[in-house]
């Protein structure tokens, strides 16, 4: 697995959502439009337009979230790592011996990324499957619930 083409490809995904949501916020804010010739006439519309106003800076929050996790991708790099930490590519096995492969990245959202080896899922440092598997090492187990049973995962792996 090339790490640094999944994370090519994690940028291309976070900047290709940004995009559609700077798209979206520009529609929301012509739908707030309200000037000499143009103004509601009604209190529902008052409230679409209102609405319209809310979902704007909603989606102009998540933008800004989405270019904070692309400048910080850039600090992240490809580079190797010893233990589970941001930028990790980490392959574990469960008790079945079936692998999972996570890429611990800014803006993680449970994405999955394609590779020579099968998926990628793509989390958050703070996710839970990420906070149970931080600072381990190649060959330590971590556990936790998931839904109504405990899991245990070895690291196989950690790139």
């Amino acid at each position: 697995m090339c790490k640094a083409q999944l994370l090519q490809r994690w940028r291309t995904h976070l900047e290709s959502k940004r995009d559609a949501l700077l798209n979206e916020q520009a529609a929301a804010r012509s739908a707030t439009r309200v000037d000499g010739g143009h103004r509601p006439e009604n209190r529902g519309e008052r409230a679409a337009v209102t609405s319209q106003g809310y979902l704007a800076e909603a989606l102009a929050s998540r933008t800004d979230d989405l270019d904070a996790a692309i400048q910080q991708l850039d600090a992240v790099g490809a580079g190797p790592r010893e233990r589970v930490s941001l930028g990790a590519l980490v392959v574990v096995e469960d008790e079945n011996g079936r692998e999972s492969r996570f890429l611990l990245l800014p803006g993680g959202d449970a994405s999955h990324l394609d590779s020579a080896r099968g998926p990628v899922r793509v989390l958050s440092p703070s996710s839970p499957i990420a906070a149970a598997l931080m600072g381990l090492d190649e060959l330590e187990s971590a556990e936790f619930i998931r839904g109504d049973h405990l899991v245990e995962w070895t690291i196989q792996e950690v790139l």
